[in-house]
């Protein structure tokens, strides 16, 4: 059975360290923070089925972590208790208010705190039991993004069985629309896949990959002009030779999702940018830049896993996962992942990866 896991952020390190031995002690997975800060650096590839957290904390206290948290589709449904050694009535109702979903006050005996986690936890098994979909994002947009390609399979393969005397060269064609449909649907499941083990926190990778990043690039970058068909000369690349601490199957994930990202925003009479090179002694950089619609500051703060933006104006395929599990990828591998946008003027991501030295 899995054991449930909690995150406990609290900046007084003797009382962190206590509560956090004894929700060990009472089968529970726990992690530590000393501010929302640190606490949302966890949250960015651990996702707990709980949260407790102090209000008065530097750096970030507990009322804009908690904000942060509504704000955030993935881990607002996290039922969140505030610990505090503030008392009186209006900053529990205050807390409550703002949507909080318990309240408990400085000393508190122990039994008290445990009964709250229990049965805070046990509410949220079973609301994640009575909704576990499989994708919890845009219903609309996650059916088109089933249905477009299979419908691109299934037509051609139709038109292929009712017709016999089709030409050979038209043959081929529909061969391939069948194989570019069959291969975007496939990236589709694989990426929920991916996204349920990371929700799951079974995310697990091994110390010793290392990928070649000029020929991991080379490759996707074939690969993405299978979809991208005549538009070869949108990407210029300088990319120097080097291997990084990670599989190369991650890295061929990160790459193509970014690039098909970088392309997928940008005008067709605009290039994206590829660079890569020795950072310092630790890292590798890699740069992808683009001219395209970019993000507002508003859209940046709100990227998550099934996050898109503009699907009215701006029609796009793909789910809204690519970015989000990039970034998660990146930060289980001890790299870093920063993002810089302006609206109507394009995006540049910035990623370290740690040199295989």
């Amino acid at each position: 059975m899995n054991k449930n896991k909690i995150l406990l952020v609290d900046d007084e390190i003797n009382l962190r360290e206590t509560i956090s031995e004894l929700l060990i002690h009472e089968n529970y997975i726990v992690k530590t923070a000393s501010n929302g800060q640190e606490a949302l650096n966890i949250l960015d590839s651990w996702i707990p089925d709980l949260i407790i957290s102090d209000i008065m904390m530097p750096i970030m206290d507990g009322n804009m972590f908690h904000q942060l948290i509504k704000e955030n589709i993935d881990l607002s449904s996290i039922p969140f208790i505030f610990m505090t050694a503030m008392n009186g009535e209006n900053q529990m109702r205050k807390c409550l208010t703002n949507g909080a979903d318990d309240f408990i006050t400085k000393p508190f005996k122990i039994d008290e705190l445990i009964e709250i986690v229990k049965n805070k936890i046990e509410r949220f098994n079973k609301i994640k039991n009575a909704y576990s979909n499989i994708y919890i994002g845009n219903k609309i947009s996650f059916l088109h993004e089933i249905n477009t390609p299979l419908n691109g399979i299934l037509a051609p393969i139709d038109l292929l069985i009712e017709n016999e005397d089709i030409e050979k060269e038209d043959v081929l064609k529909f061969y391939e629309a069948i194989k570019i449909s069959g291969e975007r649907l496939n990236r589709t499941l694989q990426n929920i896949m991916l996204y349920q083990n990371v929700k799951s926190n079974i995310l697990k990778f091994e110390d010793n990959s290392y990928a070649p990043v000029l020929d991991i690039f080379l490759k996707v970058k074939s690969k993405i002009f299978e979809v991208y068909e005549n538009q070869e000369k949108r990407i210029t690349y300088a990319i120097d030779k080097a291997d990084v601490k990670i599989s190369q199957e991650n890295l061929s994930f990160i790459l193509f999702e970014l690039i098909d990202n970088a392309l997928k925003f940008s005008p067709h009479n605009t290039i994206v940018m590829v660079s890569g090179s020795i950072y310092n002694q630790e890292f590798y950089e890699l740069v992808i830049k683009d001219f395209g619609i970019g993000f507002s500051e508003n859209e940046l703060n709100r990227i998550g896993a099934t996050q898109q933006f503009n699907r009215e104006q701006q029609e796009q395929q793909g789910l809204g996962l690519g970015l989000f599990l990039s970034r998660i990828i990146i930060k289980k591998i001890k790299g870093v992942f920063s993002i810089r946008s302006k609206e109507k003027e394009g995006t540049t991501i910035k990623i370290l990866l740690p040199l295989n030295i």
